[in-house]
């Protein structure tokens, strides 16, 4: 495993959660969410992201539909992919399942008395803690 952390990115359509993993790739941690205008003014935000935190990989999460399916969502997401691909090409870029993580996310920060309205920006950064430990979780198994 290479030396540096991982970069977990929930995408949407004008927020992106972010979550950083610690050096060792074993904690999620959370990170303010992105906003942004154009795909290539996101990944320049990703970039900076990518420099400052010493990102070696970047794990990106795939809204797949419950029955396995690719929704307009994932087609959006796999477009993403392919910009982040070339706009950061020094840098590995993986997808991860991440069913359900909006929905454990949602369900978090309701235990949490965190009205739905006050949710959005929150939810999308916790979304992205949930993927990115989901998928440092997956690598011990």
């Amino acid at each position: 495993m290479s030396k540096g952390k991982y970069l977990g990115i929930d995408y949407g359509d004008r927020r992106v959660g972010i979550a950083i993993s610690d050096f060792n790739k074993e904690i999620a941690f959370p990170r303010n969410f992105l906003e942004f205008k154009s795909a290539k003014g996101l990944i320049n935000q990703i970039r900076d992201i990518c420099e400052k935190e010493q990102v070696v990989k970047i794990i990106l999460g795939l809204p797949i539909q419950m029955d396995g399916t690719f929704g307009e969502r994932a087609i959006e997401t796999q477009k993403f992919f392919d910009k982040l691909k070339e706009g950061l090409p020094n840098i590995e870029v993986d997808f991860f399942d991440e069913r359900l993580s909006t929905e454990y996310a949602v369900k978090a920060l309701n235990m949490q008395g965190i009205k739905a309205k006050d949710q959005k920006g929150k939810r999308d950064t916790l979304s992205a803690q949930i993927i990115l430990q989901n998928y440092l979780s997956s690598l011990k198994n």
